[in-house]
């Protein structure tokens, strides 16, 4: 009997104090098929679960960002947002206060989505001055999964002038930050033919290339030199009638964010 009562107690004095404390789970919920460059809407919802308040709780929104050096920037036009959401860096700190057990609050976020080549993702994080009973539900990301324009090239009167802007760098992943440092952009153009080849009128003959449309917003080329190839192009339809994407250049870390215009 003594030892059962002892053992009671040992769990009582283990459980209790997990017990008596906030819990904060963290959901976003993102837009229905956001559109490139379109301002959408996002939800970041924080749960106490807890049978305790949570006070002084902060929810810390990290943004998809450029990776470009020395300035790395938000990918993306961040717009409204919640009050007490104030935009730190390339994070989106607001403080929600004291949330009551077994209550929530919401914070909401506007922001104009690029094409990026690589994956856009935000992960908001919740935090409190108060114990927790778990902190491996604090944070919660999503990726985001954009629709892209109609973009056409179209051959059909024959070869269509396309004009490319283009910066490069290490670490490019999109166009836009190309549009962030309007000074390192140069451009040149290229003849697209109905063949699927493509010419640099004034340039070396023997700089060519291939282009295709898989479908009605993707546009690909590949350039070759002297039968070479030397670099690899993958983009997206934007409003405007041009693509976006990233100019990879074989056997090179360097990478460009290009603009390619009919």
């Amino acid at each position: 009997m003594f030892k059962r009562l002892l053992s009671a107690l040992a769990l009582a004095t283990i459980a209790g104090p997990a017990l008596a404390a906030s819990d904060l789970i963290v959901t976003i919920t993102p837009p229905a098929s956001p559109a490139v460059y379109q301002n959408a809407s996002y939800n970041v919802r924080v749960n106490n679960i807890g049978n305790q308040n949570a006070a002084n709780v902060t929810v810390t929104i990290a943004s998809p960002t450029t990776g470009s050096s020395p300035t790395n920037t938000v990918l993306g036009l961040v717009g409204t947002r919640s009050t007490g959401c104030n935009l730190s860096g390339t994070n989106i700190v607001s403080s929600l206060g004291t949330i009551n057990k077994t209550k929530n609050k919401s914070v909401f976020f506007d922001i104009a989505l690029p094409y990026g080549s690589a994956p856009i993702v935000f992960t908001a994080t919740a935090a409190t001055t108060s114990n927790e009973n778990s902190y491996t539900n604090n944070s919660a990301s999503h990726t985001a999964s954009l629709t892209y324009a109609t973009a056409t090239v179209d051959t059909s009167n024959g070869p269509v002038t396309v004009v490319n802007s283009h910066c490069s760098g290490t670490n490019i992943t999109s166009w836009f930050i190309c549009t962030l440092f309007p000074s390192s952009i140069a451009s040149h153009t290229a003849l697209y033919a109905g063949d699927g080849t493509l010419t640099f009128p004034g340039e070396d003959p023997g700089l060519t290339g291939t282009w295709s449309q898989p479908n009605a917003t993707t546009l690909v080329f590949d350039y070759f030199e002297y039968g070479d190839h030397v670099a690899s192009f993958f983009g997206r339809g934007v409003p405007g009638g041009c693509f976006e994407g990233v100019t990879a250049f074989i056997g090179s870390t360097y990478s460009a964010g290009y603009e390619v215009c009919p």
